[in-house]
């Protein structure tokens, strides 16, 4: 598994530039989907995938360990789905 670091280093030589402007460029990124999903907001980016903020209402669920019923409060659920044609 690649960490942030390597993503940085195939930038830096995919765009012929340096480790350091590789590297704020991707700070960047990550920096702008998370404030568009603090913001509740979806982003989408085609050929690569989704950033998804989806609304949950209030509901109840039951533990399945107890048997307990428990109320889980409205909340924004985040997700990240990838585009099938990531792969290719």
């Amino acid at each position: 598994m690649l960490n942030k670091q390597d993503l940085v280093t195939i930038i830096a030589e995919q765009e012929e530039t340096t480790k350091k402007d590789a590297a704020r460029i991707v700070d960047a990124f990550i920096k702008g989907v998370k404030t568009v999903m603090k913001n509740n907001e979806s982003v989408s980016l085609v050929g690569f995938g989704k950033f998804v903020s989806e609304y949950k209402e209030a509901r109840k669920r039951v533990l399945g360990f107890s048997g307990e019923t428990i109320e889980v409060p409205a909340h924004y659920a985040h997700k990240a789905k990838l585009s099938a044609k990531i792969a290719e």
